[in-house]
């Protein structure tokens, strides 16, 4: 008789962070150096880090970026399943969407790029229908 896999739960929290220039809201979209794919910058909260503080710190680390103010309070959630080195993961990101400031400085670690982009053209270029997905609920907000 084989052996269920055990289903490990995995946890994140991000940022979709907009900004609004020339008539049109902008998206930050970052390329993850593992795995290559592009969406939204997202990490593990630490220690006692609240969902928001969390966000927040991944967003400043990965990319620099600040949050001015936060354009709904619940967060959208995403989840999807993979497995990494034969353990089965049910990973929940959880995104709270806000407009940001400052100037990009990417986190060379973990991020292999990073651009702005209509918001209205990133389905384009998010590279996961989850991600897709979020989008279309930012825009739906907007």
């Amino acid at each position: 008789m084989r052996q269920k896999s055990v289903l490990h739960r995995d946890e994140s929290f991000g940022v979709v962070p907009l900004m609004y220039r020339e008539g049109q809201w902008e998206v930050f979209l970052i390329q993850h150096r593992h795995g290559r794919y592009w969406g939204f910058p997202k990490g593990h909260a630490e220690n006692s880090e609240k969902p928001k503080e969390a966000a927040e710190r991944e967003l400043k680390e990965e990319t620099n970026l600040d949050v001015v103010r936060y354009l709904q309070e619940e967060p959208l959630m995403e989840h999807y399943q993979f497995t990494l080195e034969g353990r089965r993961i049910a990973k929940r990101v959880f995104y709270f969407i806000a407009e940001v400031s400052g100037s990009i400085e990417l986190q060379k670690k973990e991020i292999q790029d990073g651009v702005w982009v209509p918001l209205l053209e990133a389905h384009e270029k998010v590279t996961h229908q989850e991600g897709k997905t979020i989008l279309s609920q930012v825009l739906k907000i907007l």
